[in-house]
């Protein structure tokens, strides 16, 4: 083996050896979504249906289907787009092996971080921070689905900082968006 595919190779187990969360056949499927859309080089990701991925996987369709939505849940995928009755497009997180892919609990870990620091820089919320991350926590999470990413979350949270800064008006706007 040259240098170069060892290099490439060891990208791919460090990657696999940081899905902790997924079981094997999520893994295998992961892995094939992100070789396909590497190989495809469509911006809307990799074409597939179930039938297909079925097929490469050695299982039956509705596994298959059963693979994506874990992995959506998870946080891996980041868009499915349905074409037609049967096919989607699938975006994976990025496959560059040296970025790592976070899973839907470290987004959420990420989150209250930034927004216990938010909270921390305003003197009112000094005795409320602990609160947040115990109680927030499946809030985030619904608000990370909902934004699609913590990425678009964070995104938002700079836009609006005086809805994050202040316990009682975070609490309010989590509460009014259903995230609570």
């Amino acid at each position: 083996m040259t240098q170069e595919k060892e290099i490439h190779f060891t990208g791919y187990e460090h990657q696999i050896l940081s899905w902790k969360d997924l079981n094997t056949g999520e893994c295998f499927t992961l892995l094939i979504l992100q070789q396909l859309s590497e190989v495809s080089k469509d911006p809307r990701g990799t074409y597939i249906t179930n039938e297909r991925l079925s097929k490469i996987l050695h299982c039956n369709p509705s596994t298959a289907s059963g693979y994506i939505s874990k992995l959506k849940q998870k946080g891996y995928i980041v868009k499915i787009t349905r074409v037609g009755a049967t096919g989607r497009y699938i975006k994976t997180r990025s496959i560059n092996h040296r970025t790592k892919t976070y899973t839907t609990d470290e987004q959420v870990k990420g989150i209250m971080k930034y927004v216990n620091t938010l909270l921390d820089n305003n003197p009112h919320n000094k005795d409320e921070i602990e609160e947040v991350d115990d109680i927030y926590r499946g809030a985030f999470s619904n608000a990370i689905a909902y934004f699609k990413g913590s990425d678009n979350l964070k995104e938002y949270i700079n836009d609006h900082v005086d809805t994050f800064n202040d316990i009682d008006i975070l609490d309010d706007w989590l509460e009014d968006k259903g995230f609570k």
